[in-house]
């Protein structure tokens, strides 16, 4: 998909550099992906000790003594 962004030259080209990325787009794709796999991390740790009653150590201890 194309897309027109007004970008701060320095932080993309920082964000390239740290991520050893080679293009913008492969640097903003990146980045993406990194924020939604942190949202997940983050909301699945706000589901601590939520549900069951269990936390995650006693639900693995669970699955793992079947």
């Amino acid at each position: 998909m194309r897309t027109t962004l007004d970008l701060d030259a320095r932080l993309l080209k920082e964000a390239m550099t740290r991520a050893q990325t080679h293009t913008k787009t492969e640097t903003i794709e990146r980045g993406l992906r990194e924020l939604i796999r942190a949202e997940k991390r983050r909301h699945l740790s706000a589901l601590k000790g939520v549900g069951y009653g269990m936390t995650l150590r006693d639900f693995l201890r669970h699955r793992r003594d079947e």
